[in-house]
């Protein structure tokens, strides 16, 4: 197990509409990074805030945006990763087989990932996200009402349904 904690650097580039972010960085230390320089942009992570980024987009990285953007993996352009032997290698020396397998393929087998190349996204200024619970007994009809009427809804709107049911008391 690797201790990659103190690799946190976050540099980001709006002209370019990207960030380098090290493996080591977390999520809400990323989100308060791109927060701090634009109100428009953002990232497709988790909403974990405390997961490492290296370790989100090493899994694929699934998240509230993720409808609409992508995995947090798809939007990787770059990435550094230092070989057993101590080369460190981009996405031109890593060839695309290496690049294709860190996004998503739990990238510690191929080497250790030291910072990605992010492309970040643009949102509003302004994001709502809430939760709605609904007991299965009552709505056995919700399903069909959602997919009947998803497809009518704004673009900007999506849904991200959790499959595991709890019967409260």
């Amino acid at each position: 197990m690797l201790d990659l904690s103190n690799l946190n650097e976050i540099k980001i580039d709006l002209k370019e509409g990207t960030v380098w972010v090290q493996a080591g960085a977390t999520l809400g230390q990323l989100y308060y990074a791109i927060a701090k320089k634009s109100k428009i942009h953002g990232f497709p992570g988790s909403v974990c805030f405390s997961v490492g980024a290296g370790g989100i987009i090493s899994g694929g990285g699934l998240g509230s945006l993720m409808r609409k953007f992508g995995l947090a993996a798809d939007n990787v352009v770059d990435a550094r990763v230092i070989e057993v032997n101590g080369d460190i290698l981009d996405r031109k020396k890593m060839k695309e087989d290496l690049f294709w397998a860190i996004r998503g393929g739990g990238g510690a087998s191929f080497g250790v990932i030291l910072a990605w190349k992010l492309k970040l996204v643009h949102v509003p200024e302004k994001v709502t996200v809430f939760t709605v619970f609904k007991k299965l007994d009552s709505n056995q009809n919700l399903l069909q009402k959602w997919q009947n009427t998803s497809h009518q809804l704004p673009d900007g709107l999506s849904s991200e349904q959790l499959s595991k049911m709890m019967d409260r008391e």
